[in-house]
């Protein structure tokens, strides 16, 4: 499974500091959380049988709506208390804040473990999806980060074998 983000809105709901250990060195580390509402189709990249499990096709619609096997619109079990939790991680992403046209360079970190997933099925196709980011940003990229904590910012993650788009001249300082 791979989950790819392609300049998305997210909110940036946490950014918590902390110090790794390479070696005898010391590091700074970072835990970022992410929330990301998108449509219910990233739960067939979750796992194939997971938008089924929790969405279904609404009936009454007839034909207003065109043949979309894919259309499914409705909680199949609204019952069901949310966030799931869902057991997966990998490594190797690049986590890439979008700026805009301010002349600031994007914030952009390699080398991210993704993980903790939770998702909220919302009624109506929706899916609000939750992720930790664990990655190593320079000190000027952490306080970057922090200014836009509990923001939504315009976000791309990009799965280890995929090149990430270099059109950036950001080289991780403030100017």
């Amino acid at each position: 499974m791979q989950l790819v983000f392609e300049e998305h809105t997210a909110r940036l709901s946490s950014v918590n500091p902390r110090a790794e250990c390479h070696g005898e060195d010391k590091a700074l580390g970072a835990d970022i959380k992410l929330e990301i509402k998108t449509t219910n189709d990233v739960l067939s990249e979750i796992h194939p049988s997971l938008k089924g499990s929790f969405f279904r096709k609404d009936d009454t619609q007839g034909e207003l709506i065109p043949e979309d096997p894919g259309h499914m619109p409705l909680l199949r079990f609204p019952e069901i208390k949310s966030p799931v939790k869902w057991d997966w991680d990998s490594v190797g992403y690049t986590f890439r804040v979008h700026i805009g046209i301010s002349g600031i360079p994007d914030i952009n970190i390699p080398d991210c473990k993704v993980g903790k997933l939770t998702f909220a099925p919302i009624n109506g196709g929706s899916v609000s999806l939750g992720l930790r980011l664990q990655c190593n940003p320079s000190p000027e990229q952490m306080g970057r980060l922090c200014e836009l904590i509990q923001q939504d910012i315009t976000m791309t993650l990009t799965p280890p074998d995929v090149e990430p788009d270099t059109d950036s001249d950001d080289d991780g300082g403030m100017f």
